[in-house]
């Protein structure tokens, strides 16, 4: 019987959780998955200069809020685990932080979909593997052969998800295209990773999705978010036409986008 590969899963830990690791290892390790634990980047240990690369007057200009330290650590951590994606030897990689929780309905097929979907590495660039807005609409464009067939599992596209980075496959392409990308310094790093129009990468979602956030607080979340000490009319008037912008191009280009996705797939 041919041996089942191990993908790997970078976790993304915070030092103050490595008591963790042994059921971090056991968890994915259970559905098919090599962790590797990537320390996370603290927010508040960073110095000023490094806080400037995300509050500046390129994030002001788009955004009315300062990038919380916790925020701007974690979009830090997950650009490093991009780095080793683009630098490594395989051709993708699956993202985790250490929220990421399978259900329990999902375990069974999770090491079939991580094959499948790493075979599709050359038609993919992003693909999210939770979603923590359900009610979206999804837009079906290619049905995984999941056997048994009792559970069906598509790739789909979604025009307005724009949170949660918990858990995603990334291919080397889509790692590259995003580290050359000067918007990684202005969003936090979900919303650059679903906002399909700022960046050169197809945004894909696994539908049904195989992660939750399992609920413990986070310890590389955001929250209490701050507005800029000086906000003049000119930002604000560049941050209204930048929400027109953005709204004309989800408007006018998803369903554009959808067709091109489509005919990216075998059998779609």
């Amino acid at each position: 019987m041919k041996k089942q590969k191990k993908h790997q899963a970078f976790i993304i830990l915070a030092e103050s959780d490595q008591h963790r690791r042994p059921q971090l290892t056991e968890r994915f390790r259970s559905i098919g998955l090599a962790p590797r634990f990537v320390d996370a980047v603290m927010g508040k240990d960073l110095s000023a200069s490094q806080k400037h690369q995300f509050n500046n007057l390129e994030r002001q200009n788009w955004l009315p809020t300062t990038m919380q330290d916790n925020a701007l650590g974690c979009a830090l951590s997950h650009h490093n685990i991009w780095k080793m994606i683009a630098e490594g030897d395989d051709d993708y990689g699956f993202i985790f932080e250490d929220d990421a929780m399978p259900f329990d309905t999902a375990k069974p097929y999770i090491p079939a979909i991580c094959d499948q979907l790493s075979q599709l590495h050359r038609h993919i660039d992003i693909v999210f593997l939770s979603n923590r807005r359900p009610a979206s609409s999804y837009r079906p464009l290619y049905k995984l052969p999941i056997l048994p067939v009792d559970q069906d599992f598509h790739l789909a596209s979604v025009r307005f998800n724009s949170i949660g980075a918990e858990s995603y496959m990334l291919s080397k392409q889509a790692a590259i295209m995003l580290l050359e990308n000067p918007n990684r310094h202005i969003f936090e790093v979900d919303c650059m990773l679903h906002h399909w129009w700022l960046h050169d990468c197809d945004v894909l979602h696994l539908h049904p999705p195989l992660f939750a956030e399992e609920g413990r607080p986070s310890t590389i979340g955001y929250h209490d978010i701050k507005p800029w000490p000086k906000d003049g009319f000119s930002h604000k008037l560049k941050r209204k036409w930048h929400r027109v912008a953005i709204s004309f191009i989800k408007r006018t280009q998803f369903s554009r986008l959808h067709k091109r996705l489509r005919s990216r797939f075998p059998q779609a």
